[in-house]
C-alpha cells in the first residue's frame, strides 16, 4: 500500500511540475507520442519521493524499487511505456545502494589570484567549481584529491539539478 502511494506521489509531483506527456507527433493509432526525458529533473525527484537513494541497503534493491515506479509510472500515463527501460537503466547505473562510490563534480578549470577563471579570464570566479565541473562516479577520497564537490545524487543524470543554475555542467563516466 505504501508503495503505491508513493508511486502515485511521485505521478502527481511529475505531472504537476512538468507534464511528461509532450505530444511529439501523432501516432498511428491517433495516441499522442510520450517524451521520454530521463534526465528531467522532475522525474529525478518523483524517483527519489518513491525511491529514495540514501535508503537504499542494496543496489539490486535500489533497482527494483524505480523498476516498479518506473512501470506505475507508465500504467498511468506518466511516462511512456517505453520508456521504463531507459528508467531502469538509468537507476543500474546510479551509486544507490553501493558502499563506496560517490557522484562527484570536478572542477575543469581554476580560479587564478585574481578571481577569474583561468581558461576564460571573462568568468569571474571565487571557487575552482564556478569555472565549470564535469561528472564523474568515484570515490569520496579521489574527489576530495580532485578538489571536487560531491553532489547528493544517485547519478550523474542528475547532477545538474543539484547545481542551483546546472551551469558548466558536463557528464562523464
Amino acid at each position: 500500500m505504501r508503495s503505491r502511494t508513493l508511486c502515485i506521489l511521485a505521478a502527481t509531483v511529475v505531472v504537476g511540475a512538468c507534464p511528461l506527456l509532450a505530444v511529439a507527433g501523432g501516432h498511428k493509432h491517433g495516441k499522442p507520442r510520450q517524451s521520454c526525458d530521463v534526465t528531467s529533473c522532475t522525474l529525478g525527484m518523483a524517483l527519489e519521493a518513491t525511491c529514495p537513494c540514501g535508503a537504499a541497503t542494496t543496489h539490486g534493491e535500489y533497482v527494483r524499487c524505480v523498476a516498479h515506479a518506473a512501470k506505475q509510472l507508465a500504467s498511468s500515463g506518466v511516462i511512456g511505456r517505453r520508456c521504463r527501460g531507459r528508467v531502469v537503466s538509468m537507476a543500474a547505473h546510479s551509486v544507490c545502494g553501493r558502499a563506496n562510490p560517490v557522484v562527484c563534480l570536478l572542477p575543469t578549470s581554476s580560479c587564478d589570484e585574481d578571481g577569474a577563471c583561468t581558461d576564460d579570464p571573462s568568468i569571474d570566479c571565487v571557487d575552482d567549481t564556478d569555472c565549470g565541473t564535469r561528472c564523474v562516479v568515484t570515490s569520496a577520497d579521489d574527489c576530495d584529491a580532485g578538489n571536487g564537490l560531491t553532489a547528493d545524487v544517485g547519478s550523474c543524470v542528475f547532477a545538474g539539478c543539484s547545481s542551483p543554475s546546472g551551469a558548466f555542467l558536463s557528464l562523464e563516466r
